[in-house]
C-alpha cells in the first residue's frame, strides 16, 4: 500500500471515529463550559491558557476560540490577551533564568532562534512583533527563544500583548459566531488536532 493511500485511510478513520463520538464531544464541551462559567471560571481559563503556552505541544488557539464562545467576544479577547501575555513572559523567564543551557541546546538548530540570535534588541523586538501578528512560528517557541536573547522582559511583554491583538480579536469573534454550531466545530477541531499529533509523531521519528 502506498504512502498516499495510507494517509487517506487514516483520515477516513479519524472522521468516522469523530462522528461516532460526536455526542460525547458535545457533552465534554458542555462540562468544560460549565466549569469555565463557574465563579472561578476566568481564573481556570487563564491558568489553562498559561499551561498551554508553557507546554509546547499543546495548542492555545482552541482555548482562545473557547473564550469567545464562553465569555463573549470582548471579554474573551481580554482574558486571552492577559493570560497569553503572562504565559509568554513566564516562558521567557524560564528560558532566561532557569533552563537557559537546556533550552539553548534544544533550539541551537532552530531557524527562528538563529534568525534573532546576535541581532540588536530593536530588530529582535520587531521580529517578535511580526510573529505575534502573523503567527507562522510557534507562540511558545518565540517566547522561549526570546528569553535567550538580551531584550528587556517588559519590552517583550508589551510587544507580545500588542502584536497578539489582531489574531486574538479574530479568534474570539470567531468563537462567538460559531457558538450555535459548536458540536460540529469541535468535531472538525478534533480531526485537525489528531492529524497534527500524527504529524508530530511522524516528524519526531
Amino acid at each position: 500500500m502506498t504512502h498516499k493511500y495510507t494517509k487517506i485511510i487514516i483520515l477516513i478513520i479519524l472522521i468516522i471515529t469523530t462522528l461516532v463520538f460526536l455526542p460525547k464531544i458535545s457533552s465534554l464541551y458542555e462540562n468544560a463550559e460549565s466549569i469555565i462559567q463557574s465563579p472561578y471560571g476566568v481564573i481556570i481559563y487563564m491558568i489553562m491558557m498559561i499551561i498551554a503556552i508553557l507546554i509546547a505541544p499543546i495548542p492555545a488557539s482552541p482555548l482562545a476560540i473557547l473564550a469567545g464562545i464562553t465569555f463573549g467576544p470582548w471579554k474573551g479577547m481580554f482574558y486571552t490577551l492577559i493570560s497569553a501575555t503572562i504565559g509568554a513572559v513566564l516562558a521567557f523567564l524560564v528560558a532566561r533564568f532557569f533552563f537557559k543551557d537546556i533550552i539553548g541546546k534544544k533550539l541551537e538548530n532552530n531557524s527562528f532562534y538563529n534568525k534573532i540570535k546576535g541581532k540588536d534588541n530593536k530588530n529582535i523586538l520587531y521580529i517578535i512583533f511580526i510573529t505575534r501578528i502573523m503567527p507562522q512560528v510557534s507562540f511558545d517557541l518565540v517566547s522561549y527563544a526570546a528569553g535567550l536573547t538580551r531584550i528587556n522582559v517588559v519590552a517583550f511583554a508589551i510587544v507580545t500583548f500588542i502584536g497578539m491583538i489582531p489574531i486574538v480579536f479574530l479568534m474570539s469573534f470567531f468563537g462567538y459566531l460559531i457558538e450555535p454550531f459548536i458540536s460540529w466545530f469541535l468535531a472538525a477541531l478534533l480531526i485537525v488536532l489528531l492529524i497534527y499529533i500524527l504529524y508530530l509523531l511522524r516528524r519526531n521519528r
